[in-house]
């Protein structure tokens, strides 16, 4: 793609796109952001696979609130896109999109946080 983009920019003399007012054809189909269904999600019992899958490290998994909740986030700032996450979800619970829109005011805009409580066990 980026050799056609060269090639007419040398034609043309035109060295950008038209993004965003005309979706270029590169950015058709395109898989790029990560999206977390949390009916899916089966962090609650001690599932962590994709975390694991996660080479950039844009997913984790914390205890909060003194073990009576458990977050799991997702950081798309960190997030390459490789989907090797979603390939390691074994209940489906995390998909790729063509979502390209990723610009935001502020760095903590591009995490994600799903919070599983539990209930205090009896002492």
């Amino acid at each position: 793609m980026q050799v056609s983009w060269i090639g007419k920019g040398l034609r043309t003399g035109i060295l950008t796109t038209s993004y965003p007012a005309a979706q270029d054809s590169a950015l058709v189909g395109a898989r790029v952001r990560i999206t977390l269904d949390p009916e899916r999600c089966s962090s609650a019992v001690n599932c962590d696979a994709c975390v694991k899958a996660c080479l950039p490290q844009a997913l984790s998994r914390a205890w909060i609130d003194e073990r009576r909740s458990l977050c799991l986030r997702l950081d798309l700032g960190a997030c390459i896109g490789c989907g090797l996450c979603v390939a390691a979800c074994p209940r489906r619970a995390l998909a790729m999109t063509a979502e390209q829109e990723l610009a935001v005011f502020r760095r903590e805009d591009l995490c994600a946080e799903l919070v599983f409580d539990f209930e205090p066990e009896d002492q």
